[in-house]
């Protein structure tokens, strides 16, 4: 639904800056080619799993 005005990027800080910290932990960091959505998915699924069993904060 429509709230009659265009987002912005300060809408969704929040969850822009945990996108790139996954991304560079992660793809980047580690230098993984990645090719199919399974590997994707089970990459994010270890990185919020890690993410909330050993506190890693932003």
């Amino acid at each position: 639904m429509s709230i009659s005005r265009k987002g912005t990027p300060a809408d969704n800080a929040l969850i822009e800056s945990s996108h790139s910290t996954l991304k560079s932990e992660t793809f980047y960091l580690k230098d993984i080619p990645v090719t199919k959505s399974a590997i994707v998915a089970q990459i994010v699924q270890d990185y919020i799993h890690d993410y909330n069993s050993f506190g890693i904060f932003l």
